[in-house]
């Protein structure tokens, strides 16, 4: 029952995270949430292509979360599903990391609190 909610929470956040991404990928003005401070709110072509990266990363780790749920059929067996959890959990804590002793207050402000819970979450699900 918790690993179904941790899940479901899990699929929302990262949805989330990659439609934000997907939105800074394609030019909007949402630079001062991500790691940089700029005047115009756009970032440079780099950062635009890893944010569409991050986009597609984050919807990889949604249709993970979706096929244990029982959405979408799982393709692997339950060892390299307990591998892969674990490696999820790894990327929740650096995504905790990141968001949590970065200098820009808005990412801090934005993305503190959410990436807290999308680790204790990862954590419930990975067990």
């Amino acid at each position: 029952m918790l690993d179904a909610f941790s899940s479901s929470f899990l699929v929302l956040a990262y949805l989330a995270a990659a439609l934000f991404h997907l939105a800074i990928g394609l030019g909007a003005t949402l630079a001062d949430y991500f790691q940089v401070n700029s005047t115009t709110g756009r970032l440079s072509f780099s950062r635009r292509a890893l944010s569409l990266g991050l986009f597609f990363v984050f919807m990889a780790i949604v249709g993970h979360y979706l096929a244990q749920l029982g959405l979408f059929t799982p393709i692997l067996d339950a060892a390299g599903n307990a591998v892969v959890n674990w490696v999820l959990v790894a990327i929740a804590t650096a995504q905790a990391l990141i968001a949590n002793t970065s200098k820009n207050i808005k990412q801090k402000r934005l993305w503190a609190g959410p990436t807290v819970a999308m680790l204790l979450a990862a954590v419930i699900v990975a067990f």
